[in-house]
């Protein structure tokens, strides 16, 4: 039941009729695949960065070994 929009002037029976345009069954799959894609790539950078981040400590720990290292 809608008892008021929350917005003034605005009253339930017109947001009732208000239309609302959503794109075809295909265009919907292509924004879906389209959307797949962009998350493909954002888990191939991350898993990049972890990697380079990982290289990184590794040069790092060459440049700068560890006290124990030195002496032992």
């Amino acid at each position: 039941m809608v008892f008021g929009s929350g917005q003034p002037l605005i009253t339930g029976r017109q947001l009732k009729d208000l239309g609302i345009n959503l794109p075809s069954p295909t265009e919907q799959q292509k924004i879906a695949d389209c959307l797949s894609s962009i998350d493909e790539l954002i888990t191939a950078q991350s898993q990049k960065i972890t990697a380079l981040k990982a290289h990184k400590k590794g040069l790092m720990q060459q440049l700068f070994p560890a006290v124990d290292e030195i002496t032992g």
